[in-house]
Protein backbone atom coordinates (compact mmCIF):
# COMPACT_ATOMS: atom_id res chain seq x y z
CA UNK A 1 0.00 0.00 0.00
CA UNK A 2 1.48 3.19 -1.12
CA UNK A 3 0.89 6.67 0.87
CA UNK A 4 -1.28 7.63 -2.24
CA UNK A 5 -4.23 4.77 -1.69
CA UNK A 6 -7.79 6.10 -1.24
CA UNK A 7 -7.99 4.40 2.10
CA UNK A 8 -4.69 6.40 3.13
CA UNK A 9 -5.84 9.48 1.83
CA UNK A 10 -10.11 9.05 3.01
CA UNK A 11 -8.80 8.88 6.36
CA UNK A 12 -6.13 11.90 6.53
CA UNK A 13 -9.06 13.38 4.58
CA UNK A 14 -11.60 12.56 7.71
CA UNK A 15 -9.25 13.66 10.52
CA UNK A 16 -8.55 17.54 8.20
CA UNK A 17 -11.95 17.61 8.65
CA UNK A 18 -11.95 16.73 11.86
CA UNK A 19 -9.57 19.61 12.76
CA UNK A 20 -11.35 22.32 11.13
CA UNK A 21 -14.43 21.71 13.01
CA UNK A 22 -12.84 21.30 16.49
CA UNK A 23 -11.75 24.85 15.45
CA UNK A 24 -15.29 26.01 14.12
CA UNK A 25 -16.35 24.71 17.68
CA UNK A 26 -14.25 26.10 19.81
CA UNK A 27 -14.99 29.76 18.11
CA UNK A 28 -18.58 29.35 18.70
CA UNK A 29 -18.24 28.26 22.42
CA UNK A 30 -16.11 31.69 22.36
CA UNK A 31 -18.17 33.65 21.35
CA UNK A 32 -20.90 32.65 23.89
CA UNK A 33 -18.12 34.50 26.53
CA UNK A 34 -17.55 37.81 27.87
CA UNK A 35 -15.59 40.05 25.96
CA UNK A 36 -14.51 43.70 26.70
CA UNK A 37 -14.42 44.67 23.11
CA UNK A 38 -15.87 43.38 19.45
CA UNK A 39 -12.58 42.60 17.79
CA UNK A 40 -12.28 39.34 19.56
CA UNK A 41 -15.86 38.11 18.17
CA UNK A 42 -14.96 39.57 14.94
CA UNK A 43 -11.88 37.25 15.13
CA UNK A 44 -13.82 34.71 16.14
CA UNK A 45 -16.91 34.61 13.45
CA UNK A 46 -14.27 35.55 10.80
CA UNK A 47 -12.31 31.57 12.12
CA UNK A 48 -16.04 30.02 11.84
CA UNK A 49 -16.33 31.73 8.48
CA UNK A 50 -12.77 30.64 7.11
CA UNK A 51 -13.64 26.58 8.99
CA UNK A 52 -16.83 26.78 6.57
CA UNK A 53 -14.65 28.09 3.86
CA UNK A 54 -11.81 25.47 4.26
CA UNK A 55 -13.64 22.10 4.93
CA UNK A 56 -15.72 23.17 1.53
CA UNK A 57 -12.49 23.14 -0.23
CA UNK A 58 -10.75 20.14 1.25
CA UNK A 59 -13.94 18.22 -0.18
CA UNK A 60 -13.75 19.59 -3.20
CA UNK A 61 -10.24 18.66 -3.61
CA UNK A 62 -11.02 15.06 -2.73
CA UNK A 63 -13.82 15.00 -5.14
CA UNK A 64 -11.55 16.07 -7.79
CA UNK A 65 -9.06 13.81 -7.27
CA UNK A 66 -8.08 11.86 -10.28
CA UNK A 67 -7.52 8.33 -9.31
CA UNK A 68 -6.23 7.35 -11.87
CA UNK A 69 -3.19 9.29 -12.64
CA UNK A 70 -0.67 8.92 -9.91
CA UNK A 71 0.65 12.29 -10.44
CA UNK A 72 -2.64 14.29 -10.18
CA UNK A 73 -2.92 11.99 -6.89
CA UNK A 74 0.06 13.39 -5.37
CA UNK A 75 -0.15 17.18 -6.21
CA UNK A 76 -4.30 16.38 -4.97
CA UNK A 77 -2.13 14.72 -1.59
CA UNK A 78 0.37 17.59 -1.71
CA UNK A 79 -2.39 20.30 -1.88
CA UNK A 80 -4.64 18.36 1.07
CA UNK A 81 -1.37 18.56 3.15
CA UNK A 82 -0.94 22.39 2.51
CA UNK A 83 -4.62 22.90 3.49
CA UNK A 84 -4.16 20.94 6.64
CA UNK A 85 -0.93 22.80 7.29
CA UNK A 86 -3.05 26.01 7.09
CA UNK A 87 -5.72 24.42 9.58
CA UNK A 88 -3.27 23.56 11.99
CA UNK A 89 -1.38 27.53 12.12
CA UNK A 90 -4.85 29.13 12.03
CA UNK A 91 -5.68 27.01 14.49
CA UNK A 92 -2.91 28.42 16.87
CA UNK A 93 -4.73 31.94 16.15
CA UNK A 94 -7.86 31.14 18.76
CA UNK A 95 -5.12 31.68 21.80
CA UNK A 96 -5.88 35.78 20.83
CA UNK A 97 -9.47 35.19 21.21
CA UNK A 98 -8.95 33.13 24.24
CA UNK A 99 -6.87 35.04 25.84
CA UNK A 100 -8.70 38.58 25.29
CA UNK A 101 -11.67 37.29 27.56
CA UNK A 102 -13.27 40.53 30.09
CA UNK A 103 -10.96 38.53 33.12
CA UNK A 104 -8.14 38.14 31.44
CA UNK A 105 -7.62 41.93 30.48
CA UNK A 106 -7.78 45.01 32.51
CA UNK A 107 -11.26 45.34 33.14
CA UNK A 108 -12.44 48.72 31.79
CA UNK A 109 -9.35 49.82 30.16
CA UNK A 110 -10.31 47.67 26.91
CA UNK A 111 -12.48 49.59 25.36
CA UNK A 112 -11.61 53.46 26.13
CA UNK A 113 -8.35 52.71 24.87
CA UNK A 114 -9.59 50.96 21.64
CA UNK A 115 -11.58 54.39 21.19
CA UNK A 116 -8.92 56.40 21.71
CA UNK A 117 -6.35 54.71 19.71
CA UNK A 118 -9.38 54.64 16.87
CA UNK A 119 -9.12 58.31 16.74
CA UNK A 120 -5.44 58.23 15.36
CA UNK A 121 -5.60 55.30 13.33
CA UNK A 122 -9.42 54.79 12.60
CA UNK A 123 -9.35 52.16 9.80
CA UNK A 124 -7.34 49.99 12.11
CA UNK A 125 -8.91 47.15 14.40
CA UNK A 126 -6.75 45.89 17.50
CA UNK A 127 -7.45 43.08 19.69
CA UNK A 128 -5.55 43.69 23.18
CA UNK A 129 -4.38 39.78 24.83
CA UNK A 130 -2.13 38.97 27.77
CA UNK A 131 0.96 36.62 26.91
CA UNK A 132 2.95 34.61 29.55
CA UNK A 133 6.07 36.27 27.83
CA UNK A 134 6.99 39.14 29.65
CA UNK A 135 7.01 41.79 26.75
CA UNK A 136 4.43 44.48 25.28
CA UNK A 137 4.61 43.67 21.67
CA UNK A 138 2.66 44.06 18.03
CA UNK A 139 2.36 40.88 15.96
CA UNK A 140 3.18 42.82 12.89
CA UNK A 141 1.30 41.01 10.63
CA UNK A 142 -2.01 42.07 9.21
CA UNK A 143 -4.30 39.57 10.01
CA UNK A 144 -6.72 40.32 7.50
CA UNK A 145 -4.17 40.55 4.57
CA UNK A 146 -2.75 37.11 5.86
CA UNK A 147 -6.13 35.19 5.38
CA UNK A 148 -7.01 36.65 2.27
CA UNK A 149 -3.84 35.83 0.75
CA UNK A 150 -4.05 32.62 2.43
CA UNK A 151 -7.39 31.45 1.01
CA UNK A 152 -7.15 33.03 -1.97
CA UNK A 153 -5.88 30.06 -3.53
CA UNK A 154 -8.83 28.12 -2.70
CA UNK A 155 -11.29 30.34 -5.13
CA UNK A 156 -11.37 28.07 -7.39
CA UNK A 157 -12.07 25.06 -5.18
CA UNK A 158 -15.17 26.75 -3.53
CA UNK A 159 -16.77 29.02 -6.39
CA UNK A 160 -19.88 29.55 -4.36
CA UNK A 161 -18.53 31.79 -1.40
CA UNK A 162 -16.99 34.76 -1.97
CA UNK A 163 -13.52 35.15 -0.06
CA UNK A 164 -14.81 39.12 0.83
CA UNK A 165 -17.78 37.85 2.30
CA UNK A 166 -15.69 35.16 4.60
CA UNK A 167 -13.83 38.05 5.79
CA UNK A 168 -16.19 40.55 6.39
CA UNK A 169 -16.72 40.24 10.15
CA UNK A 170 -12.81 41.93 10.09
CA UNK A 171 -11.46 45.51 9.08
CA UNK A 172 -9.30 45.85 5.73
CA UNK A 173 -6.64 46.32 9.04
CA UNK A 174 -6.50 43.76 11.90
CA UNK A 175 -3.71 43.19 14.40
CA UNK A 176 -2.67 41.91 17.34
CA UNK A 177 -1.59 43.59 20.17
CA UNK A 178 0.42 42.08 23.54
CA UNK A 179 0.97 42.94 26.93
CA UNK A 180 2.44 40.66 29.82
CA UNK A 181 -0.35 38.79 32.06
CA UNK A 182 1.47 39.47 35.39
CA UNK A 183 1.02 43.36 34.38
CA UNK A 184 -2.79 43.41 33.88
CA UNK A 185 -3.61 45.30 36.80
CA UNK A 186 -0.65 47.77 36.25
CA UNK A 187 -1.79 51.02 35.32
CA UNK A 188 0.99 52.40 34.87
CA UNK A 189 2.82 50.64 32.19
CA UNK A 190 -0.74 49.87 29.73
CA UNK A 191 0.19 53.48 28.06
CA UNK A 192 2.90 51.61 26.44
CA UNK A 193 0.38 49.95 24.03
CA UNK A 194 0.74 53.47 22.66
CA UNK A 195 4.53 52.45 20.96
CA UNK A 196 3.58 49.17 20.05
CA UNK A 197 0.57 50.97 17.64
CA UNK A 198 3.42 53.52 16.59
CA UNK A 199 4.95 50.77 15.16
CA UNK A 200 2.10 50.94 12.48
CA UNK A 201 2.92 54.44 11.90
CA UNK A 202 6.66 54.26 11.95
CA UNK A 203 6.72 51.42 8.87
CA UNK A 204 4.56 53.22 7.19
CA UNK A 205 7.38 56.17 7.29
CA UNK A 206 9.71 53.59 7.22
CA UNK A 207 8.61 51.42 3.79
CA UNK A 208 8.36 55.19 2.20
CA UNK A 209 12.14 55.80 2.85
CA UNK A 210 13.79 52.81 2.00
CA UNK A 211 15.09 53.25 -1.21
CA UNK A 212 16.25 57.30 -0.60
CA UNK A 213 18.26 55.79 2.80
CA UNK A 214 20.29 53.62 0.97
CA UNK A 215 21.02 56.06 -2.10
CA UNK A 216 22.27 58.46 0.82
CA UNK A 217 24.75 55.86 2.39
CA UNK A 218 25.83 54.35 -0.92
CA UNK A 219 29.01 56.68 -0.94
CA UNK A 220 29.84 56.62 3.01
CA UNK A 221 29.85 52.55 2.94
CA UNK A 222 31.99 52.86 0.17
CA UNK A 223 34.45 55.24 2.03
CA UNK A 224 34.08 52.44 4.65
CA UNK A 225 35.11 49.30 2.65
CA UNK A 226 37.84 50.97 1.13
CA UNK A 227 39.55 51.88 4.63
CA UNK A 228 38.44 48.08 5.16
CA UNK A 229 40.31 46.83 2.58
CA UNK A 230 43.55 48.43 3.23
CA UNK A 231 44.34 46.25 5.90
CA UNK A 232 46.86 44.05 6.44
CA UNK A 233 44.16 41.13 6.85
CA UNK A 234 43.85 41.93 3.03
CA UNK A 235 46.99 42.27 2.15
CA UNK A 236 47.82 39.42 0.18
CA UNK A 237 44.19 39.07 -1.46
CA UNK A 238 44.97 38.06 -5.60
CA UNK A 239 44.11 41.89 -6.89
CA UNK A 240 41.94 39.98 -9.70
CA UNK A 241 39.46 38.52 -6.58
CA UNK A 242 39.69 41.69 -4.98
CA UNK A 243 36.93 43.42 -6.70
CA UNK A 244 34.63 40.85 -5.87
CA UNK A 245 35.74 40.97 -2.45
CA UNK A 246 34.98 44.55 -2.12
CA UNK A 247 31.33 44.13 -3.98
CA UNK A 248 30.64 41.24 -1.14
CA UNK A 249 31.82 43.37 1.78
CA UNK A 250 29.81 46.28 0.37
CA UNK A 251 26.70 44.38 -0.10
CA UNK A 252 26.89 42.80 3.34
CA UNK A 253 27.26 46.30 5.31
CA UNK A 254 24.52 47.63 3.46
CA UNK A 255 22.54 45.43 4.16
CA UNK A 256 23.89 45.97 7.90
CA UNK A 257 23.38 49.14 7.85
CA UNK A 258 20.09 49.27 6.59
CA UNK A 259 18.75 46.86 9.84
CA UNK A 260 20.26 49.24 12.20
CA UNK A 261 18.75 51.84 10.35
CA UNK A 262 15.27 50.31 10.12
CA UNK A 263 14.94 49.29 13.35
CA UNK A 264 16.41 52.03 15.56
CA UNK A 265 14.19 53.94 13.37
CA UNK A 266 11.27 52.00 14.33
CA UNK A 267 11.39 51.76 17.84
CA UNK A 268 12.37 55.72 17.84
CA UNK A 269 9.58 56.61 16.09
CA UNK A 270 6.69 54.41 18.09
CA UNK A 271 8.48 56.11 21.05
CA UNK A 272 7.66 59.30 19.59
CA UNK A 273 3.94 58.18 18.32
CA UNK A 274 3.72 57.21 21.94
CA UNK A 275 4.82 59.85 23.46
CA UNK A 276 2.44 62.35 21.77
CA UNK A 277 -0.43 59.96 22.78
CA UNK A 278 0.02 59.34 26.40
CA UNK A 279 2.24 62.43 27.66
CA UNK A 280 4.53 62.12 30.39
CA UNK A 281 3.36 58.93 31.38
CA UNK A 282 4.90 57.07 28.65
CA UNK A 283 8.33 58.86 29.98
CA UNK A 284 7.92 56.94 33.58
CA UNK A 285 7.22 53.63 31.69
CA UNK A 286 9.87 53.74 29.13
CA UNK A 287 12.38 54.01 31.94
CA UNK A 288 10.65 51.75 34.02
CA UNK A 289 11.42 48.95 31.72
CA UNK A 290 14.62 50.42 30.59
CA UNK A 291 15.87 49.53 34.50
CA UNK A 292 14.96 45.59 33.77
CA UNK A 293 17.45 45.30 31.09
CA UNK A 294 20.74 43.98 32.14
CA UNK A 295 22.41 45.36 29.19
CA UNK A 296 21.81 48.59 30.60
CA UNK A 297 21.31 52.25 29.29
CA UNK A 298 23.85 52.00 26.62
CA UNK A 299 22.99 48.74 24.86
CA UNK A 300 25.30 48.17 21.48
CA UNK A 301 23.15 47.49 18.66
CA UNK A 302 23.39 44.18 17.06
CA UNK A 303 22.39 41.13 15.38
CA UNK A 304 22.12 39.49 18.70
CA UNK A 305 19.47 42.09 20.51
CA UNK A 306 17.81 42.72 16.96
CA UNK A 307 19.89 46.24 16.36
CA UNK A 308 18.15 47.54 19.24
CA UNK A 309 18.42 51.35 20.11
CA UNK A 310 20.09 52.56 23.53
CA UNK A 311 17.45 53.06 26.04
CA UNK A 312 18.93 56.86 27.32
CA UNK A 313 18.27 57.48 23.67
CA UNK A 314 14.84 56.68 23.55
CA UNK A 315 14.16 58.29 27.20
CA UNK A 316 15.87 61.52 25.36
CA UNK A 317 13.66 61.63 22.36
CA UNK A 318 10.68 61.38 24.83
CA UNK A 319 11.34 63.41 26.41
CA UNK A 320 12.12 66.08 23.93
CA UNK A 321 8.43 65.48 22.71
CA UNK A 322 7.49 66.23 26.15
CA UNK A 323 9.89 69.48 25.93
CA UNK A 324 8.54 70.04 22.59
CA UNK A 325 4.71 70.23 23.48
CA UNK A 326 5.42 72.49 26.45
CA UNK A 327 4.20 69.50 29.31
CA UNK A 328 7.50 70.09 31.00
CA UNK A 329 8.66 72.00 33.22
CA UNK A 330 5.80 71.84 34.78
CA UNK A 331 3.27 73.89 35.85
CA UNK A 332 3.57 75.39 38.84
CA UNK A 333 0.34 77.21 39.10
CA UNK A 334 -1.52 73.97 37.90
CA UNK A 335 -0.51 71.83 41.29
CA UNK A 336 -2.49 73.15 44.30
CA UNK A 337 -0.40 71.13 46.11
CA UNK A 338 3.44 71.82 46.34
CA UNK A 339 4.96 68.41 47.40
CA UNK A 340 3.22 66.92 44.42
CA UNK A 341 4.60 69.68 42.14
CA UNK A 342 8.39 69.40 43.86
CA UNK A 343 8.08 65.33 43.86
CA UNK A 344 7.11 65.30 40.10
CA UNK A 345 9.86 68.01 39.10
CA UNK A 346 11.96 65.78 40.80
CA UNK A 347 11.34 62.53 38.72
CA UNK A 348 11.42 64.63 35.56
CA UNK A 349 14.92 66.02 36.60
CA UNK A 350 15.91 61.88 37.46
CA UNK A 351 15.42 61.87 33.59
CA UNK A 352 16.99 64.77 32.51
CA UNK A 353 19.98 63.51 34.56
CA UNK A 354 20.24 60.24 32.57
CA UNK A 355 19.92 61.62 29.30
CA UNK A 356 22.18 64.36 29.35
CA UNK A 357 24.73 62.03 29.62
CA UNK A 358 26.13 61.08 26.14
CA UNK A 359 27.87 57.75 26.47
CA UNK A 360 24.96 56.24 23.89
CA UNK A 361 25.84 58.66 21.57
CA UNK A 362 30.11 57.79 22.01
CA UNK A 363 28.89 54.23 21.56
CA UNK A 364 27.45 54.74 18.58
CA UNK A 365 29.96 56.76 17.19
CA UNK A 366 32.95 54.38 17.49
CA UNK A 367 31.34 51.81 15.53
CA UNK A 368 31.14 53.02 11.49
CA UNK A 369 28.32 51.26 10.45
CA UNK A 370 26.46 52.63 13.59
CA UNK A 371 27.47 55.94 13.29
CA UNK A 372 26.11 55.84 9.65
CA UNK A 373 22.97 54.96 10.32
CA UNK A 374 22.44 57.05 13.43
CA UNK A 375 22.72 60.09 11.29
CA UNK A 376 20.38 59.24 9.11
CA UNK A 377 18.06 58.28 11.97
CA UNK A 378 18.57 61.88 13.20
CA UNK A 379 18.07 62.83 10.27
CA UNK A 380 14.92 60.65 9.66
CA UNK A 381 13.39 62.01 13.10
CA UNK A 382 13.18 65.56 12.23
CA UNK A 383 11.18 65.11 9.28
CA UNK A 384 8.88 61.92 10.71
CA UNK A 385 7.77 64.08 14.13
CA UNK A 386 6.87 67.12 11.88
CA UNK A 387 4.39 64.74 9.75
CA UNK A 388 3.45 62.96 13.04
CA UNK A 389 2.62 66.62 14.58
CA UNK A 390 0.71 67.30 11.50
CA UNK A 391 -1.70 64.57 11.73
CA UNK A 392 -2.21 64.93 15.17
CA UNK A 393 -2.70 68.36 15.06
CA UNK A 394 -5.24 67.48 12.24
CA UNK A 395 -7.23 65.01 14.71
CA UNK A 396 -7.11 67.45 17.31
CA UNK A 397 -5.32 64.27 19.38
CA UNK A 398 -2.66 67.12 20.62
CA UNK A 399 -2.01 67.45 23.90
CA UNK A 400 -2.45 71.09 25.51
CA UNK A 401 -0.42 71.61 28.36
CA UNK A 402 -3.04 74.10 29.73
CA UNK A 403 -5.93 71.70 29.43
CA UNK A 404 -3.39 69.12 30.70
CA UNK A 405 -2.56 70.21 33.42
CA UNK A 406 -5.66 72.46 34.27
CA UNK A 407 -7.58 69.29 36.46
CA UNK A 408 -4.63 67.01 36.83
CA UNK A 409 -3.97 68.15 40.19
CA UNK A 410 -7.77 67.34 41.04
CA UNK A 411 -7.79 64.03 40.01
CA UNK A 412 -4.52 63.02 41.91
CA UNK A 413 -5.99 64.68 45.24
CA UNK A 414 -9.27 62.09 44.02
CA UNK A 415 -6.73 59.15 44.26
CA UNK A 416 -5.15 60.31 47.27
CA UNK A 417 -8.37 60.31 49.17
CA UNK A 418 -9.53 56.78 48.01
CA UNK A 419 -12.17 58.19 44.91
CA UNK A 420 -11.98 56.87 41.67
CA UNK A 421 -10.42 59.95 39.57
CA UNK A 422 -13.07 59.74 36.27
CA UNK A 423 -14.44 63.00 37.45
CA UNK A 424 -12.92 66.72 37.39
CA UNK A 425 -16.23 68.43 39.62
CA UNK A 426 -16.37 71.40 41.22
CA UNK A 427 -20.28 71.05 41.67
CA UNK A 428 -22.73 68.18 40.30
CA UNK A 429 -23.64 70.33 37.80
CA UNK A 430 -20.38 71.37 36.23
CA UNK A 431 -18.94 67.72 35.91
CA UNK A 432 -16.96 66.70 33.29
CA UNK A 433 -15.47 63.34 32.84
CA UNK A 434 -11.71 62.66 32.56
CA UNK A 435 -9.95 61.32 29.60
CA UNK A 436 -8.19 58.11 29.22
CA UNK A 437 -4.45 60.32 29.07
CA UNK A 438 -5.58 62.20 32.03
CA UNK A 439 -6.24 59.26 34.39
CA UNK A 440 -3.54 57.57 33.38
CA UNK A 441 -1.31 60.42 34.24
CA UNK A 442 -2.84 61.42 37.15
CA UNK A 443 -1.85 57.85 38.69
CA UNK A 444 1.80 58.50 37.51
CA UNK A 445 2.12 62.24 39.02
CA UNK A 446 0.44 60.40 42.47
CA UNK A 447 3.16 57.64 42.47
CA UNK A 448 5.81 60.05 42.11
CA UNK A 449 4.86 62.35 44.79
CA UNK A 450 4.75 59.71 47.23
CA UNK A 451 7.00 60.13 50.24
CA UNK A 452 7.13 56.57 51.72
CA UNK A 453 9.88 54.47 51.91
CA UNK A 454 10.24 51.47 51.25
CA UNK A 455 11.48 50.18 54.21
CA UNK A 456 11.31 51.90 57.06
CA UNK A 457 13.93 52.89 60.45
CA UNK A 458 14.01 49.17 61.27
CA UNK A 459 14.49 48.26 57.98
CA UNK A 460 11.35 46.36 57.55
CA UNK A 461 9.52 46.25 54.33
CA UNK A 462 6.37 48.94 54.02
CA UNK A 463 3.43 47.03 53.39
CA UNK A 464 1.40 50.33 53.70
CA UNK A 465 3.31 51.37 49.88
CA UNK A 466 2.68 47.86 48.20
CA UNK A 467 -1.27 48.63 49.38
CA UNK A 468 -1.17 51.66 48.21
CA UNK A 469 0.03 50.85 44.85
CA UNK A 470 -2.64 48.21 44.78
CA UNK A 471 -5.30 50.83 45.54
CA UNK A 472 -4.43 53.22 42.94
CA UNK A 473 -4.29 50.83 40.01
CA UNK A 474 -7.80 49.75 41.60
CA UNK A 475 -9.25 53.03 41.12
CA UNK A 476 -7.50 54.51 38.05
CA UNK A 477 -9.00 51.14 36.41
CA UNK A 478 -12.21 52.22 37.71
CA UNK A 479 -12.09 55.37 36.45
CA UNK A 480 -11.38 55.05 33.27
CA UNK A 481 -14.36 52.36 32.98
CA UNK A 482 -16.53 55.44 34.45
CA UNK A 483 -15.62 58.19 32.67
CA UNK A 484 -16.06 56.00 29.37
CA UNK A 485 -19.35 55.34 30.58
CA UNK A 486 -20.55 58.88 31.80
CA UNK A 487 -18.83 60.44 28.37
CA UNK A 488 -20.77 57.10 26.14
CA UNK A 489 -24.12 58.46 28.41
CA UNK A 490 -23.18 62.35 27.79
CA UNK A 491 -23.14 61.64 24.45
CA UNK A 492 -25.92 59.48 23.71
CA UNK A 493 -28.28 62.00 25.97
CA UNK A 494 -27.18 65.15 23.66
CA UNK A 495 -27.61 63.07 20.29
CA UNK A 496 -31.16 61.78 21.69
CA UNK A 497 -31.84 65.64 22.57
CA UNK A 498 -31.03 67.27 19.45
CA UNK A 499 -33.50 65.15 17.47
CA UNK A 500 -37.00 66.04 16.61
CA UNK A 501 -39.28 64.48 18.63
Amino acid sequence: MTIYSPKLIEEYVLETISRVRVIKEQCENLLSKDFASQAPKNLAQTHINICHYLETAIKSIYKDIDWKNIKKIESSFILLQTTDSIIREFGSHIRYIDGAQTQKVPWGLISPLEKYLKRFLSDVEILFRPQWKYNYAIIPTNLYEYYSKTLSSYETHVKNKNLSEILKPLKKYFYIVSFPSIERENILLHCLLGHEIGHLEAKTYISSRNKEFLKLIQDKIADVVNQRIKKPEFKNVPEEIMPQIKQEITQAYLKETSEIWERGLEEILSDIVGSFLFGPAILFSNLEIALQDLNGLDITPGKDNNYYPPWRMRLRNIYQVQRDLKLFPLQKKAFQSKPIYNNVSKGFKLVENIIQEKSDEQMLKSNDLLKIAYEEIENDLVNAKRLILIKLSELFLLLNPDSFYKNLSHLIEKIDFGVPPNPYENSISKRKPAAIVEIINAAWFYKLSWKYRLFDKKNQFNENIFSKRERMNRLALKAIEYADMEKDYSDWSSEKNRKPS
